[in-house]
């Protein structure tokens, strides 16, 4: 089982704690929120964090958070060495953090919180620096959805991957 911690709470967060518990492959292990309450109503409340210091060891580290957020975010997570990528279609892979590997795990899709979706029809799109960080991440991406692509930065930025 592939353990992912996600950070974030909002509509993309949502939607990826709803996918991932589908998943016989990955298994969110934590969520960080800021205010707890905006995660309890999708995730055991014992499993949520608001401190980066508390983030659990897991596999895999998706930021879900808002892009002029990413960054911030990225250089506040304690340790070194782990892959950590976002969910952003618009923000470099150069934003995160250079003391951990870096991805990117962007689903092509616009998420409302409470307009259900089918992920497995969503396109997912993946970038990493390291080519066994790109089958982690590839892993995770077809345990939700049946369309998964491997991009570069300047694909995602004009939304190529379909």
């Amino acid at each position: 089982m592939i353990k992912v911690v996600l950070i974030g709470s909002g509509n993309v967060a949502h939607h990826l704690i709803e996918a991932f518990a589908k998943s016989k492959k990955v298994e969110v292990i934590q969520v960080f929120a800021r205010q707890k309450e905006s995660a309890a109503p999708l995730f055991d409340s014992d499993k949520i964090t608001s401190s980066y210091t508390d983030l659990a060891p897991a596999d895999l580290y998706i930021i879900a958070v808002s892009d002029d957020a990413i960054a911030t975010v990225s250089s506040l997570i304690p340790f070194k060495n782990r892959l950590v990528v976002h969910t952003s279609g618009t923000v470099a892979m150069d934003s995160l953090d250079s003391k951990n590997r870096k991805g990117i795990f962007y689903p092509l899709q616009t998420f409302t919180k409470n307009k259900a979706v089918d992920f497995s029809q969503i396109p997912i799109c993946l970038e990493s620096e390291e080519e066994a960080d790109f089958e982690l991440l590839k892993n995770v991406a077809e345990s939700i959805s049946n369309n998964v692509f491997k991009i570069n930065s300047q694909q995602r930025f004009g939304c190529f991957c379909q």
